[in-house]
């Protein structure tokens, strides 16, 4: 298969009237989507790396195709991180360019190498730019928690890219007549299957870049874009499910719904059933250090009831990416270790993780990477069930529970315990006194994700713990209101 930036040039060439991206009240052709890319292109340095602080959009999706023309690495910001997270992130990035929505973040950042999007295109022309490209190209870096509480950074390269599309054009089997939907935050993963899938396929990406529409009315943009394939976490569908007007939009238009970042459950694909019984419902899984997802099971009104156990299957291994199950001790369920070409080539900086580790399999030593999560296996099909640590999956994002403890002791010096339930987060601090609730969740959102931020924070005498002294969650559960 071609690389995808020729894909993309050929679906410009080919079919240069044909809407690429519907931003708002915005539409752009491809023949214009690639002029805007060749302009950008003119404006980097080959090999450039690029930290991306915009909302998802003709623009921004522009500039990363463009930045992978020139065989850079990008490397895009979460609209919700703190200014500090920001940072922290550009600090060891270390990028030849910061492209920011506004002059107003550019003096937040402090740096020379700030510009604005409008900035960097003050000069635009159509001038073709060719840079050889290499499989092993870092080609983007993803920041995803790790397991000592500091978040890292992913690389991943463009072969994997490449092999993964491989797999996704066809299946997915987006064409010309598709309106894909845009629904995830560039720094989250499933936004470059999203935009590389349905480009390369000469689809239409409409995005959704507007937060209250991803919040409370997914399912009205649904209905009113005449979205053909949606690609979200699970969580969307629960805004859905609890939004009383999604009862009343017509989902006709879907052909295929696919979901990845956390467990689909039995009332998601019911719900979606009812609304449309033709669709067809992709259930996927894989880390980020895995390259996007790594297994996926086609799920249908025919057959959904026989993939389900406590949450939907997650399916087989996708052509290159591999399954290992390892049994771990203590542990009823097992490990999954990915193993390949085409998982992530370790952390930004080097930083040694033992989970990126070669392992034998049939004689040979192949890269591999543990993921920590646990899956039970019923009937040859495979169910996720919990991550090993402290590492847990809301809403679509890693989090890990650690990070946020360590963050609250920072701040008052007492010992808490973060937990989940109903999937909300909750604190438990450790002290005889009050809390002020007010105090510390404005400190949290300084130094936090919004989506980290506990929902309730409870002071707790002493933190209750079994006879083996771990800490005993199910008391803890059952003093949360």
């Amino acid at each position: 298969m071609k690389d995808f930036i020729e894909l993309i040039k050929d679906n410009a060439k080919n079919y240069p009237d044909r809407i690429a991206v519907i931003d708002k009240e915005r539409k752009i052709s491809y023949a214009d989507f690639l002029f805007l890319v060749n302009s950008f292109s003119q404006q980097l340095k080959p090999k450039s790396k690029v930290v991306i602080d915009l909302e998802q959009g003709i623009e921004s999706y522009a500039l990363i195709i463009a930045i992978l023309n020139v065989g850079g690495t990008y490397c895009p910001l979460s609209p919700d991180a703190p200014l500090e997270r920001k940072k922290q992130i550009i600090n060891e990035f270390s990028p030849d360019l910061i492209v920011a929505s506004s002059k107003e973040n550019i003096v937040r950042f402090n740096s020379i190498k700030a510009v604005t999007v409008t900035n960097l295109l003050s000069n635009t022309n159509d001038i073709n730019v060719s840079v050889p490209y290499d499989g092993e190209d870092i080609i983007y870096v993803i920041y995803t928690s790790g397991s000592t509480g500091v978040s890292k950074g992913v690389k991943i390269c463009r072969k994997a890219l490449n092999k993964f599309l491989e797999w996704s054009i066809p299946t997915y089997g987006a064409n010309e007549n598709d309106i894909w939907g845009q629904f995830s935050f560039l720094s989250f993963d499933l936004s470059i299957v999203d935009v590389f899938t349905c480009l390369c396929s000469g689809a239409t990406l409409y995005s959704m870049n507007n937060l209250s529409a991803k919040k409370f009315r997914p399912a009205g943009e649904i209905e009113k874009q005449k979205i053909t394939v949606w690609h979200s976490i699970p969580s969307a569908v629960e805004f859905m499910i609890k939004n009383w007007q999604s009862k009343s939009y017509d989902f006709s238009s879907l052909r295929l719904m696919s979901f990845c970042g956390e467990p689909l459950k039995k009332h998601h694909v019911e719900f979606l059933l009812q609304k449309n019984n033709s669709v067809s419902i992709f259930n996927t899984y894989g880390p980020t250090e895995g390259t996007l997802f790594c297994t996926w099971q086609l799920l249908n009104t025919a057959n959904y009831c026989n993939y389900f156990h406590y949450s939907m299957c997650i399916g087989k291994a996708i052509p290159g990416w591999n399954i290992q199950l390892n049994s771990i001790e203590e542990f009823e369920e097992k490990e999954v270790t990915i193993y390949g070409d085409y998982i992530g080539k370790g952390y930004l900086g080097n930083i040694a993780d033992s989970k990126f580790k070669k392992i034998s399999v049939d004689g040979q030593l192949v890269e591999s990477f543990e993921t920590g999560d646990l899956v039970k296996e019923v009937n040859g099909n495979l169910y996720f069930s919990s991550r090993k640590d402290r590492q847990v999956k809301l809403k679509g994002y890693r989090v890990e529970l650690d990070e946020i403890d360590l963050r609250i002791n920072e701040f008052i010096n007492l010992p808490s315990i973060t937990i989940v339930k109903n999937e909300m987060l909750y604190s438990f601090i450790e002290t005889s006194n009050s809390v002020d609730d007010i105090e510390l969740r404005n400190h949290l959102k300084t130094v936090l994700e919004e989506y980290k931020i506990p929902h309730g924070f409870y002071p707790i005498t002493e933190i209750p713990r079994s006879q083996n002294q771990k800490i005993d969650i199910a008391t803890l559960k059952g003093k949360i209101k």
